[in-house]
């Protein structure tokens, strides 16, 4: 971890500790699941009282700003409401840029949804401090994370019909709707294999893609579009005969019959139509 941002976390740590109406704090991320290394960053989540909520954002900023040389922006996520504050801070100190990031939860809405979030599988090796028990509590009546779960179907049936519309984006050569397209598709393909794969409850997927086997990650990364077409069609085509392979395999895994009919109905007209491109 780096040493200003050491200092930075600790500073900031024991100052919120002093302020009216900081209940206690936790690590999130990285570091609460033992995955963090020397570019992680800091993930705090503050209880604060319902009293002192509305006035501590300010305070955030107004350590921060003494503690380092110098708050180079607070960027709010679209979420923030009365019960939760999410900012990520971008801040300088001896010349070099650091993110910090800041969550306030408000103890009087802890049974909001986005508070909710951050405080799943909470457990005590994660508590930074705890003024009186109110963290701990926490603890003990946190919810679970789950394993990652999708409408297969639908995903299955999705898949095939954008692979097919990447057909005409390929023969006009439209890179920017070819472009969406594979976006789409990898996004479909990465909720197939957490479906069958899926090791952690927490986190996002870019988060549970890190425990996907090695060959399963190298495959997501033919889902990207460049101005060689021809590759473009290559990379398409080597995808969606893994994805068919994920499939089969997911059936076997949860002892379901997925129609696969349409994937091999697909794909050959497929290869018909885009043949001129080899």
């Amino acid at each position: 971890m780096n040493k200003n941002l050491q200092s930075i976390f600790s500073s900031f740590v024991e100052q919120m500790k002093a302020a009216n109406g900081v209940l206690g704090a936790w690590h999130f991320g990285s570091i609460s699941h033992g995955t963090s290394d020397e570019h992680s960053d800091f993930d705090l989540i503050f209880l604060i009282e319902g009293a002192h909520f509305k006035e501590m954002e300010a305070t955030c900023s107004a350590i921060l700003s003494k503690i380092c040389d110098a708050v180079i922006l607070c960027w709010g996520e679209g979420f923030n409401n009365k019960a939760i504050t999410s900012n990520s801070y971008l801040l300088n100190k001896d010349s070099q840029v650091l993110q910090f990031d800041v969550v306030l939860l408000n103890q009087e809405h802890i049974g909001d949804f986005m508070c909710k979030i951050h405080y799943t599988d909470l457990a005590e090796k994660d508590i930074i401090f705890d003024t009186n028990d109110q963290v701990t509590q926490l603890c003990m009546s946190c919810p679970h994370g789950k394993l990652w779960k999708d409408n297969v179907e639908r995903q299955i049936k999705t898949y095939l019909l954008y692979f097919h519309m990447t057909k005409k984006y390929l023969l006009r050569q439209d890179y920017f709707k070819l472009n969406q397209a594979m976006r789409m598709l990898y996004d479909i393909h990465v909720s197939i294999l957490l479906t069958a794969h899926d090791k952690i409850t927490w986190g996002g997927a870019e988060n549970k893609l890190h425990f996907l086997a090695t060959d399963k990650q190298e495959h997501l990364k033919y889902y990207y579009c460049t101005d060689d077409f021809a590759l473009n069609r290559q990379h398409l085509l080597n995808a969606v005969e893994w994805f068919e392979e994920d499939l089969q395999e997911l059936s076997e895994l949860k002892k379901l019959e997925y129609r696969l009919e349409p994937v091999t109905i697909v794909k050959k007209d497929w290869i018909t139509d885009t043949n001129s491109l080899c």
